[in-house]
């Protein structure tokens, strides 16, 4: 998910609101407009540059149907889902919302997201494959449609690799503890500022686990993984830590959010990172050098790969909506027009569309055809599709971030923060 994309922000809040959803009634917002057309709300999170090619796809949009007419709702991902909740509580969703991760159980268990099967007239998803579908359809109904698909990936600056006299790993079989001992070996042999490594502990968890056959969400919507897992990541990173294979607490704290620009990878300052794969034109252009996508470690270490593609974002229509074939007709243009796919590219994860794609294909730039050859590996020798995450599954960020940050900055030891993890965890599972 393009943070994908792609990842989850607080859910105390979101929640919160949610629960209110039954005692609450109402109509969303939209509706017509003075000039006689059909006014409907889409709202989604991203940057500047998403910002531009959404109005271009929706102004074309609005040319094939000048009966309706599109109003935006767009934030950065920090403030989404809580504006969300909000309005959503307040009964006034806008028609179409973006969603990711475990949000769509949260929504269509709470009764906020219309059953797609009641607008399948106007949204045609024959093109995509069944397994894209699965990840949003709970008991058996449709309520999500899959932007794109994503998987996560090791992005190198081989820029970095020469400067420090150290030669790129093979990659098709490296392990974890090779992966630490080149990380702290670039970054003794780096300037000041270099590192081996810059972590993204919401990106990697999950991949790590799954490679050892303990995914975080099993298939019946349970945690899957145990905290002996989880402390073997944790110490891991404090390893790096103390070889300085990664930056401080510190500097990982103040880039774990930041932009591509403003992380370090995007700054030239960083070996490796690993990131969702649609992202790897994002930092490609923020360094302005020719960055690679490879296999993370420990993909043929263990008994199974731990990567998976996954759906990067959903398109889902409010059960509010007073306008929800318009909506659907939206969803469909977004997700069916080799047109829009031709403007959107991959930044919303490579089109599931199948005749989009094979349109999108000629038009991607050299990050986008090297994404797009990556999830065709990964589709090929990755894990089978991750089951979607269940209710109480969007706080897995927030518990992970928090108690990973204690760790690096030693205010817990692997062992009890992994326990801790668990017990939140299964908390939050259970209290969905």
């Amino acid at each position: 998910m393009r943070k994908t994309s792609g990842k989850l922000l607080k859910a105390g809040a979101a929640a919160a609101a949610l629960a209110t959803l039954v005692t609450l009634s109402g109509c969303s917002g939209s509706g017509g407009s003075s000039d006689g057309k059909t006014t409907i709300r889409f709202a989604w999170w991203g940057d500047d540059k998403r910002a531009a090619t959404t109005k271009s796809v929706l102004a074309d949009f609005e040319k094939a149907n000048p009966d309706i007419k599109v109003e935006t709702e767009t934030s950065d991902f920090k403030s989404y889902f809580d504006k969300l909740a909000t309005e959503t509580a307040a009964g006034d969703a806008p028609d179409v919302i973006t969603l990711g991760g475990a949000y769509p159980r949260e929504y269509s268990d709470r009764g906020a997201l219309l059953d797609l099967q009641s607008v399948s007239a106007q949204l045609d998803l024959s093109k995509f494959p069944a397994s894209t579908l699965a990840a949003a359809k709970f008991d058996g109904t449709l309520y999500g449609v899959p932007t794109g698909g994503n998987a996560v990936g090791m992005i190198i600056n081989p820029a970095v690799f020469k400067a420090a006299g150290v030669a790129l790993p093979d990659t098709t079989s490296w392990t974890w503890e090779q992966f630490v001992t080149l990380a702290d070996e670039i970054t003794a042999k780096s300037p000041k500022g270099t590192y081996g490594f810059e972590p993204r502990v919401n990106d990697t968890l999950g991949v790590y686990t799954a490679q050892r056959g303990t995914p975080i969400f099993d298939d019946k919507g349970k945690l899957g993984v145990d905290a002996s897992t989880v402390q073997d990541y944790l110490s891991m990173e404090q390893n790096l830590l103390k070889g300085k294979g990664i930056p401080s607490a510190e500097v990982i704290q103040e880039v774990a959010a930041a932009s591509p620009e403003q992380t370090l990878m995007g700054q030239g300052k960083a070996a490796m990172t690993i990131a969702f794969s649609n992202l790897l034109g994002a930092y490609a252009g923020a360094s302005g050098q020719e960055l690679q996508l490879v296999s993370i470690p420990g993909e043929t270490e263990y008994k199974q790969p731990g990567t998976t593609v996954l759906p990067s974002q959903y398109y889902g229509i409010s059960a509010k909506s007073s306008h929800a074939e318009a909506a659907a007709k939206l969803v469909g243009y977004l997700v069916d027009s080799a047109a829009a796919g031709k403007k959107i590219l991959d930044d919303r994860g490579l089109p599931f569309n199948s005749d989009v794609r094979a349109a999108v294909a000629p038009s991607l730039d050299t990050a986008g055809k090297a994404n797009a050859a990556y999830i065709d590996l990964v589709a090929k020798n990755g894990a089978p599709a991750a089951p979607a995450p269940p209710a109480g599954g969007s706080s897995l960020n927030d518990t992970t971030s928090k108690l990973d940050s204690d760790v690096l900055f030693g205010r817990k030891s692997p062992a009890d923060a992994a326990k801790e993890w668990v017990s939140e965890m299964a908390q939050a599972l259970a209290s969905a």
